[in-house]
C-alpha cells in the first residue's frame, strides 16, 4: 500500500495550537478514518487536525514525521482497531533525550489537572521502543514495550491547574492506536501535600515521603531503562555515577525528578 507521509516543510511555531482542548477529549487513531484517514497527509511543519497538535521539524529537514497506515492490534483490555499512527522516530536529535521535543512530536494545551492515557506498540518488529508524556520540563509517564512489540497502555498525569502544554513522542519509530485526555481528581494542593520527594547524596537516590506502594523507574538520558525499585516506604538505591531521570509512582500520583549521581 502507498503511504502518503504527513509531510512537514520549514515554518514558524506561529503557527501553532494556542487554544485548550475540552476534555475529555479522544484521538482514536485506529478507527476514526474521518479525521485520521489512511494515507493522510499535510503539507507544513505545524498542522492541527481535531485539537492535536503534530509537529516535524521548524527547519524543514524532516519530511518523514509519519503516516496513517493499515495494521491491525488488539489489546488487553480489549481495544482493537484497524490502522495505526506512524511516528517515523524519536522526538529529539542524536540520541539525546531531552523532556522538551524537538521533532517529531504531538502535543495539546490541557487545563487543571488530566490524564493521558496510550495505546501503543513498537514501530520495529524486533526492538523495543519508549513513548513519553511530558510536559517539557518533567516527565509524567512513559512506558516500553517489550521487542516483540506488543502493545503497551499506560497513564501519565499533569497535576497542575494551570493551563499547559503537553507532548507525546517516542524514543524512536512507534505506532499510536489511542489517546485520551480526561479530567483528573489529583489537583495540586493535593499532590503537594502528598508528593515524594526524590533526591541524590553521594552514590544513593532518596525516596522519601512514601505514604503507599510505590515504584521507581530509572532512565539514562537516552531513554534507557536501568533499574526498578518498589516500596511502601521510603527508600534508597544505589546507581553507577552519571545523570538520570527518576519516575516515581503510587497511589497519591507521579514524581518525576532529574537527579545527579557522584
Amino acid at each position: 500500500m502507498k503511504k502518503t507521509l504527513l509531510l512537514l516543510a520549514a515554518g514558524l511555531m506561529s503557527a501553532a495550537l494556542t487554544a485548550q482542548i475540552t476534555l475529555p477529549k479522544t484521538w482514536d487513531f485506529a478507527n476514526d478514518t474521518t479525521n485520521w484517514p489512511l494515507n493522510s497527509g499535510t503539507g507544513v511543519a505545524d498542522k492541527t487536525i481535531d485539537q492535536l497538535g503534530l509537529f516535524s521539524k521548524a527547519d524543514g529537514s524532516i519530511v518523514n514525521f509519519g503516516a496513517i497506515t493499515a495494521t491491525a492490534y488488539t489489546f488487553s483490555d480489549g481495544y482493537s482497531g484497524p490502522n495505526r499512527l506512524q511516528l517515523n522516530g524519536a522526538g529529539y536529535s542524536s540520541g539525546s533525550f531531552s523532556t522538551t521535543p524537538t521533532q517529531r512530536y504531538l502535543y495539546f494545551d490541557v487545563a487543571g489537572p488530566a490524564d493521558v492515557k496510550i495505546w501503543f506498540r513498537s514501530g520495529s518488529n524486533s526492538s523495543a521502543r519508549t513513548v513519553f508524556i511530558t510536559d517539557g520540563t518533567n516527565i509524567l509517564g512513559q512506558a516500553t514495550t517489550d521487542t516483540a512489540g506488543t502493545g503497551v497502555i499506560f497513564t501519565g498525569s499533569k497535576t497542575s491547574t494551570g493551563t499547559q502544554r503537553l507532548y507525546v513522542y517516542g524514543d524512536a519509530a512507534c505506532n499510536l492506536y489511542k489517546m485520551t485526555v480526561t479530567g483528573s481528581s489529583l489537583g495540586v494542593n493535593t499532590a503537594n501535600q502528598n508528593s515524594m520527594k526524590v533526591f541524590a547524596s553521594g552514590n544513593l537516590v532518596h525516596i522519601n515521603n512514601v505514604k503507599s506502594d510505590a515504584s521507581a523507574s530509572v532512565y539514562t538520558m537516552n531513554g534507557a531503562l536501568v533499574k526498578s525499585v518498589s516500596s511502601k516506604s521510603d527508600f534508597a538505591f544505589d546507581l553507577n555515577p552519571g545523570m538520570y531521570i527518576v519516575n516515581v509512582k503510587s497511589a497519591k500520583g507521579t514524581v518525576s525528578q532529574k537527579v545527579i549521581v557522584k
